[in-house]
Formats: C-alpha cells, sequence, structure tokens
C-alpha cells in the first residue's frame, strides 16, 4: 500500500484525543482504533496486493452496506494510506452509472474487496485533493457526488467546535447517519474538541429516548425526523428526566416550531439548528431553538454575500476554501439554490428552493407552499408534493400531496390547505411513516412508488378541492 498525503495524516489527527463508545458500553481510544482500522485494511487488501493490484493514494474506494462504528474505522483505514472513501448507501442503485465511472476499489460490508471498473486508471496529482466523497440527498434531485477537500473538513470542524462550545471529555452520540455530511461533519466537530463519542450503528428511538432522559448524554446529533420519533418515545416512558442534554443539534432539514417545544418538554433541552449541504458541510447553525425556517447565524470564516440586510434573494455564500463540487471560478463561492431573508441581526429566514415550483400539464405550480400549508393540519408530521403521470393517461400530469402521521382527518386537512392559499392537489395520500434516505429526508421516489401503488392510503379529496 502507498503511503498517505500530509493532509490525511492531519485530518486523523483531528481525532487524537477522541474516545468512542462501543455498542456494549466499553470506552476505546483513537490510538487502539485506528491501529485496529489500519490492520483491518492491510488484511482486507491483502489478497489484491498479492495480484499486483496496489491499493494507492488517491484512490477512491467505494464503502456500501457500514454504519456506525465499521464504517468509520473503514474511513480511518482508508486515510491512513491517503484513499478516499467514497460514502454510498445500499440503495445508490439509481445512480449506479454514475458511481461507475468513479470507482476504483468496492468494499462492502464484510464482503472480499474488489477492483472497480477503473482501477488500472491513473488519476492525475490534484492540487486540493478530495478527502472524502459523499452523496447528495437526492431532495432536490437525483443523487449527485459530493467530494469534500481536507481543508473544507478541517474548517468545518473547527466551525462547529466553535459556534456549539463543543468540550473535550463529554460525552456525545451522534445518531444521525455519519454516511451523510451532515453526520460526518458533526462527529468531526465533536472529535475536534475530544468528546467521547457514540455512534451507533442504527437507530433505536426508544433506547436512546431512555438515555438522554437518564441524562448519559452531554450532547447529540439527530435529524429533524429522529428528534420527533423520540419525543414520541420520551412520551411512553415513565422517568423523570435528568438534567444531561446540554445540546441537540438537529440538521438534515426543516425543524417545526412544534417539534421544537415538544422536544424541550420531553428533554429540557432546546433543539439547535444547523444548516448546510453535501458539497459544503454545515455552514450555519445556533445551539439554541430559532424561529421556524431561521437558520442563524453563518459559521466563522462563511460570508454571506446574498441576499443583503432586508432583502430577499437567492442564498449566496463564499466559502473561504475551494468547493469541490464546483464547475466555474470561484471556486470558493457557493449559491445554494434556496431562496432566503436576511434579518437586520445577521440572521437567515429561509423561504424555499427557487427550484420547488412544480410543473403540472405546462403550469407552473409552488409544490413548497402546498406542503407547508399541510404540514400545519393536526396529525401532520410532514409533507411532499409530487408530480405523477396516471397510467391511465401517461400524457397527463396530476399534482399529488402526500401526507406523513396517523389518525389524519381528511376534512381538516383540505380545510388546512386550502386555507394556505397556495394550489389544490389533484390526489391527497397518507403514510404513517415516510420512507427516507440516508440523511433522513423524505425519498420521493419511494414515495412515488408508494402512491401508485397503493400502498399509500387515498383520501377522497371533497368535490369542491379537484
Amino acid at each position: 500500500m502507498g503511503r498517505p498525503e500530509a493532509g490525511f495524516t492531519e485530518l486523523s489527527d483531528t481525532f487524537s484525543e477522541t474516545r468512542f463508545e462501543e455498542d456494549g458500553g466499553a470506552v476505546v481510544g483513537f490510538a487502539s482504533l485506528q491501529a485496529l482500522a489500519s490492520s483491518a485494511t492491510a488484511a482486507a487488501f491483502a489478497a489484491q496486493e498479492a495480484r499486483g493490484h496496489r491499493l494507492e493514494p488517491g484512490a477512491r474506494v467505494l464503502l456500501s452496506g457500514d454504519t456506525g462504528l465499521p464504517l468509520l474505522w473503514k474511513i480511518f483505514g482508508l486515510w491512513d494510506v491517503g484513499a478516499v472513501p467514497l460514502i454510498a448507501p445500499t440503495s445508490a442503485s439509481p445512480i449506479s452509472a454514475a458511481l461507475t465511472d468513479q470507482i476504483d476499489w468496492r468494499w462492502n460490508g464484510e464482503r472480499r474487496v474488489l477492483l472497480g471498473e477503473h482501477a488500472s486508471r491513473i488519476r492525475p496529482k490534484d492540487p486540493d485533493p478530495a478527502a472524502i466523497i459523499h452523496l447528495t440527498s437526492g431532495s432536490t434531485g437525483a443523487p449527485k457526488l459530493a467530494p469534500r477537500s481536507i481543508k473544507s473538513l478541517l474548517d468545518e470542524a473547527a466551525r462547529y467546535r466553535a459556534r456549539y462550545g463543543l468540550r473535550a471529555g463529554e460525552h456525545a452520540l451522534v445518531a444521525a447517519p455519519i454516511g451523510h455530511s451532515f453526520g460526518f461533519g458533526a462527529l468531526l466537530g465533536l472529535a475536534a474538541s475530544g468528546a467521547t463519542i457514540a455512534v451507533p450503528p442504527v437507530f433505536n428511538a426508544r433506547r436512546l429516548a431512555r438515555a438522554l432522559l437518564a441524562g448519559r448524554y452531554a450532547a447529540v446529533i439527530l435529524t429533524a425526523p429522529m428528534a420527533r420519533l423520540l419525543v414520541a418515545a420520551a412520551r411512553r416512558i415513565d422517568l423523570p428526566a435528568i438534567s444531561g442534554l446540554g445540546l441537540a443539534i438537529a440538521g438534515a432539514g426543516p425543524v417545526s416550531d412544534a417539534l421544537s417545544d415538544d422536544f424541550v418538554a420531553a428533554f429540557g433541552c432546546p433543539l439547535g439548528r444547523n444548516y448546510g449541504c453535501s458539497e459544503t458541510g454545515a455552514t450555519f447553525g445556533e445551539a439554541e431553538a430559532l424561529p421556524e425556517g431561521v437558520i442563524g447565524r453563518p459559521f466563522d470564516g462563511v460570508r454571506v454575500l446574498s441576499p443583503l440586510t432586508n432583502q430577499t434573494a437567492e442564498l449566496v455564500l463564499d466559502l473561504g476554501h475551494a468547493v469541490l463540487a464546483n464547475r466555474e471560478p470561484p471556486l470558493s463561492i457557493w449559491r445554494s439554490g434556496d431562496n432566503a431573508y436576511r434579518l437586520p441581526d445577521g440572521t437567515i429566514r429561509l423561504l424555499g428552493r427557487r427550484d420547488a415550483r412544480l410543473k403540472v400539464n405546462g403550469r407552473s405550480i409552488d409544490g413548497d407552499r402546498l406542503a407547508n400549508a399541510a404540514r400545519a393540519a393536526p396529525g401532520v408530521t410532514d409533507a411532499v408534493t409530487l408530480v405523477l403521470q396516471a397510467p391511465s393517461a401517461p400524457d397527463r400530469d396530476y399534482l399529488v400531496l402526500v401526507c406523513e402521521g396517523d389518525g389524519i382527518a381528511p376534512d381538516q386537512l383540505a380545510a388546512t390547505i386550502a386555507e394556505g392559499g397556495g394550489p389544490m392537489p389533484h390526489k391527497i395520500a397518507t403514510l404513517k411513516r415516510f420512507p427516507r434516505t440516508a440523511a433522513g429526508k423524505p425519498d420521493r421516489a419511494a414515495l412515488g412508488a408508494a402512491v401508485i401503488s397503493g400502498k399509500a392510503r387515498r383520501i377522497a379529496c371533497p368535490a369542491w378541492i379537484k
């Protein structure tokens, strides 16, 4: 195996004071975990190396089928030789064509390491190499590759530590999947602070709710859907909350005022905000709860170029370092695709995606407005709008509102969306729980399939809504 670049060593050094909590509760230091990772990586690639296929610095290795600490030690092992982890969930088959051209090696779960389709290709020396490649969530289109540079990751770790006041020795749990950029960036921030970190391979709402109520963790990183499940689990646990949780960061999706209030009531800790994207990592955040839609101030080193104060425009940022996903200079400028309003105190309120308008039979529809109106209805925990084609009339579109929740009353839902003043759907469907991506966002493709197959319960629309 080759030797790592200096930057990869610096990334590993970020974890030098970190300790990790294993599933059984035992705590292991980073040095021990890194030694295990290095030996396991060498063993995994030994058979291919014996055949003359060497894992070189800069090689891209597809990791899928792993979560939690098993995924993390694979990342450490690859960094130890300067290779680049390309992390994809096992459900990434829709983008397999995009992945195929980028893969030098495949290391899936406990299966043996395989050569990728382009293992013989010599990659040119990159002055700003990727350290890790995530996939975008797919919530704003087909998932894409999102490479992150060494400097980008190191800067994000420092920004987390500065903004959230992370301290050495604190016990923290990363419930958000580290295979996605939000969970991984937060993990880096905790590591840079010297925390003791638990990274469970699966999310168990009842078990984690008990741990939080017992005061076991000082910080928790989670998504909004996870927070909602934790609140529901806590309500079924007859256990008084012990003051221990001081920081909860919710990312990878919007947080409603109702969810924020419920989380404080359940755990005695505000649900802090976080905003970013796979290509840049986290760029905004606050430890305290904020009004719905407000994401707070930019992290240190992130400049807001647009909008100006008291104006509405696309949120445009200068990250202070190259964004590897950018195609055109200046490479440090990132256009978010989100409409935003800049408040006098410098905080930002999001107003929805600039490309959120849907095309229905040639007519432009504001899908976000309809979904936001539906979320205000009793029993609705999330909502998504889709444009589908009727099997009996493939040349005609129909607008579908899909709502997540239990016990949704059709008349109340219809009345609530009518009060929103937005477009009216042709069909309404409900699911108790949305299928979600690795980032915890609604899986739009799976939702469309559920509507078409009939797995989603159809609600009869009142005559006036059609």
